[in-house]
């Protein structure tokens, strides 16, 4: 029972990840906007599963550095790579001047999560957690699903949002725990 208590964590840490994998699956095989509501939603619930996965460990004393290593790459997935995937299947064409922006992202996510590994426990992030900027991209893509198509200007202001979002994720500004004492 104490084997499995402990292993409450990983088990959430591997949903967030089946989370992103299936949205970024999911959108392979149907870019329709039903899918990408469900994608936004998948991205959504992983932030819930993310949070869950922090908390139990530290409640349960189950902080490993497996754990810590897992929870990186299943947020690089969830948050890093499936909000681009999103709003890349709902565009009709792409144009270059997109691509590094959307590239920038996911990078700077994993830059921001390698950062994190490498610190010790603070009560505070350096740097925008990539859950939040993951979230923050997904709501916005869900609540444009529901206002109508993709517009130039929305590509725009999506584009520059994933791009602060991005220089907040490796800035050094400080972003209190949610649910650390």
């Amino acid at each position: 029972m104490e084997h499995l208590k402990k292993s409450l964590p990983n088990l959430l840490t591997f949903c967030n990840l089946a989370l992103g994998v299936t949205a970024i699956c999911l959108l392979i095989q149907d870019n329709s906007l039903a899918i990408r509501r469900l994608a936004c939603l998948f991205v959504c619930l992983g932030v819930a599963c993310d949070v869950l996965d922090g908390f139990l460990a530290r409640r349960l004393q189950a902080v490993t550095e497996t754990g810590k290593q897992l929870d990186s790459f299943a947020d690089l997935v969830t948050f890093g790579v499936a909000p681009i995937t999103i709003f890349l299947s709902g565009l009709h064409s792409f144009s270059w001047y997109m691509l590094p922006v959307l590239l920038i992202y996911p990078l700077a996510g994993a830059l921001r999560l390698a950062r994190f590994n490498l610190r010790g426990h603070d009560n505070y992030f350096i740097g925008l957690p990539v859950t939040a900027a993951g979230f923050v991209l997904a709501a916005v893509l869900l609540l444009k699903s529901f206002l109508g198509a993709y517009t130039e200007s929305f590509m725009l202001f999506y584009l520059l949002l994933a791009f602060v979002l991005s220089l907040m994720m490796v800035s050094r500004i400080r972003v209190k725990h949610l649910f650390k004492k």
